[in-house]
């Protein structure tokens, strides 16, 4: 079968695949001379889409570069894991990979706190993570071997803030968010920053994620706060139904969301609700990136749909990893030598140089729904 990669998943297990289809668990060793990398992503429960479309973008990168002669002569592998976004399932997998010491670098994981439940373990083990979660505890310093490829919660939603005061002149704004680190985060950093700067929080109301599926009680509180506007802090199944059920009772005002609200689900869920929505992503079809054209249309190819923007992040992840063996070497040291100094490498979703701390320097871009598409909205921070 040549360099495809074909996916089984278990959950909270790992199953070994890459050219030849051979299989092994997380516990047992490669009897090949294959590279191994891990992704750790949630391949079941709220929050599965997201890790699904990363693993088909993983997939695509290394489908390449194992039919280009992969490192030396040598097929990359992947470990397909699923940590079901949960921090308990996230810690287990994480132990699980450290016992193999063939995997040499980590792609994952989605949500924040299941990136903060297994970030110690990998760096106890000097395992290098590309991580694309957003709290800002995870690079703190006290796990350098954490490198985040997309802006913390506290850079984009105090970003948010000041693009919806002064870009769109929205200056007071109501706020529903999840129940949850990443929603916590992002409705804290939202609220001090707007207010920092002179606009108004009319409503905090709050939702339990993958629970709330009616928010009618909490939209007409925010309704009679008569804001100019609504951030939603959450992610896209929910996020798409607060729009849905905000338009039903006559609330027409702009929506602006995070990052977590970038996706196809967003948009299928949402449906006429969502036009217009705005909010902070990374990847677009259209995009004029280093390659991205191509990318769109070979993920569409492979797979015959669109990557968003947590396929081309987790792309361009994969695709760092290649890079640091080809000039490093297969080992996890190479690998974060390599990391710790790339500096403004073409990734489709934009130039990727991480700081001193292992966060990306980025600047944000703001996406909208048009016409059911995801496009990239013409008022830009």
């Amino acid at each position: 079968m040549g360099s495809k990669l074909i996916v089984s998943i278990f959950i909270i297990g790992f199953v070994l695949l890459g050219s030849g289809c051979s299989s092994n668990t997380i516990g047992q060793q490669s009897k090949t001379d294959d590279i191994i990398i891990a992704s750790a992503n949630p391949m079941t429960g709220n929050s599965k889409e997201f890790g699904s479309m990363k693993v088909k973008a993983i997939q695509l990168a290394l489908e390449e570069a194992n039919a280009a002669g992969g490192i030396q002569g040598r097929n990359i592998r992947l470990l397909v894991g699923d940590d079901a976004s949960s921090p308990k399932e996230a810690h287990n997998l994480a132990e699980k990979i450290v016992t193999n010491q063939a995997v040499i670098a980590v792609l994952g994981h989605w949500n924040s706190a299941s990136t903060m439940a297994a970030r110690n373990v990998y760096n106890g083990a000097g395992i290098p993570v590309i991580t694309d979660s957003v709290n800002k505890t995870i690079t703190d310093g006290t796990t350098p071997y954490v490198f985040r490829i997309i802006p913390t919660d506290k850079v984009e939603a105090e970003g948010l803030g000041e693009y919806s005061f002064y870009q769109l002149g929205l200056k007071k704004m109501a706020i529903i968010y999840a129940n949850n680190d990443y929603g916590k985060g992002m409705k804290d950093y939202f609220r001090e920053k707007l207010q920092r700067i002179g606009g108004e929080i009319t409503a905090i109301e709050i939702f339990s994620e993958g629970r709330t599926t009616d928010f009618t009680s909490e939209l007409y509180k925010i309704k009679y706060s008569k804001p100019d506007g609504i951030f939603i802090a959450g992610y896209s199944s929910e996020a798409a139904f607060v729009a849905r059920q905000a338009r039903r009772i006559g609330i027409d005002l702009p929506i602006i969301g995070t990052d977590g609200i970038s996706s196809e689900e967003f948009v299928l869920l949402g449906k006429e609700a969502v036009e217009g929505v705005r909010f902070n992503g990374f990847f677009y079809n259209g995009i004029q990136e280093n390659g991205s054209e191509e990318f769109t249309k070979r993920f569409q190819d492979r797979y015959h749909k669109e990557p968003d923007s947590y396929a081309a992040l987790a792309y361009d992840s994969a695709q760092l990893l290649i890079q640091a063996m080809k000039k490093n070497g297969a080992s996890r040291e190479g690998i974060y030598d390599y990391l710790s100094k790339v500096e403004n490498y073409p990734g489709v979703t934009g130039r990727i140089t991480f700081d001193q701390h292992h966060d990306v320097k980025r600047k944000m871009m703001i996406l909208t729904i048009r016409n059911g598409k995801i496009v990239k909205d013409d008022i830009q921070p």
